[in-house]
């Protein structure tokens, strides 16, 4: 059994990959191709796998949005909570609420598929 001393610590292994040299080939973590290092986004995705990837989540975030914003119209059309604010005036909180729902459920979808398609472990 190692050392607690002879283990890399948390440094050493996050930081493995910025000693790699800028513009050398890269895999990408969900195809497994390489690609120039400049290719790659963020999370090790080469620009064809992020496309199909935006492709195939670009409706969910609006289903998710439109579950968020039901409710909401729905308690303010019939809880007639219009002694506060005037019936248009509505609109803008269920505007804001349902562009938060779209970037709340974009990030969520996008997440969700690169945890399920990222089969290639770089390292």
């Amino acid at each position: 059994m190692p050392r607690r001393a002879d283990r890399p610590g948390p440094a050493e292994r996050e930081g493995a990959w910025h000693l790699r040299p800028r513009g050398e080939a890269a895999r990408c973590r969900a195809c497994g191709a390489f690609h120039p290092e400049s290719d790659l986004d963020d999370a090790g995705w080469c620009r064809t796998c992020n496309a199909d990837l935006e492709r195939r989540t670009r409706k969910a975030p609006r289903l998710i949005a439109a579950a968020i914003v039901l409710p909401f119209a729905v308690w303010v059309v019939l809880g007639g909570h219009f002694g506060v604010l005037p019936r248009y005036a509505w609109l803008l909180p269920l505007a804001a609420a349902y562009y938060l729902g779209l970037r709340i459920g974009r990030e969520v979808m996008k997440g969700y598929a690169r945890w399920r398609q990222t089969r290639v472990d770089v390292g």
